[in-house]
């Protein structure tokens, strides 16, 4: 009996080629990553294909010296969704070239009015975090980063008059 059922076992496998197994394989991977996208993606997947969202490869890091742009036109209306999404993503640019700032002032030994005027030209560069509902909290970020440098204080009435742009 074992042996017929060896036999048995041993026709069944050497009637599949490598390339229908390889075949079988793919297709079911396919189907699984499918049924994944579907799934857990689907709000994703539906604004990528309709053209509502574009495909943005996101690197590590943070565009320097540059400012966020929208990338809304007259053709690609946003969304309120799409619009915080932006926002947020503003924001966390924002709060990543605060770091840098706060760490390069450091190491450059600046003195507070340098910082300061350092800090107003990088604000400058984000007008929708001025007038958003999060500069508060970016500008607790400020101080919380500078306390945690160890260097010049600023309170947070002092970092809310740097987006005013204006030298005092």
């Amino acid at each position: 009996m074992g042996l017929i059922v060896t036999i048995k076992k041993q026709l069944m496998f050497s009637q599949i080629s490598w390339t229908d197994y390889l075949l079988a394989v793919t297709i079911l991977l396919a189907i699984y990553y499918l049924f994944v996208g579907i799934r857990y993606f689907s709000g994703d997947l539906k604004a990528l294909l309709s053209g509502k969202r574009k495909h943005i490869l996101k690197t590590s890091g943070f565009p320097r010296n540059e400012p966020f742009q929208n990338t809304a036109s007259e053709d690609n209306p946003v969304t309120s969704n799409e619009e915080a999404d932006d926002e947020f993503a503003e924001v966390e640019y924002l709060i990543e070239k605060v770091k840098t700032v706060v760490t390069e002032a450091l190491g450059k030994q600046l003195v507070k009015e340098e910082f300061k005027h350092y800090l107003r030209l990088v604000l400058k560069d984000y007008p929708n975090v001025k007038t958003s509902g999060l500069r508060p909290s970016v500008n607790e970020l400020i101080v919380s980063e500078c306390e945690k440098q160890g260097i010049v204080a600023f309170n947070e009435e002092e970092v809310d008059e740097l987006w005013s742009g204006e030298e005092q």
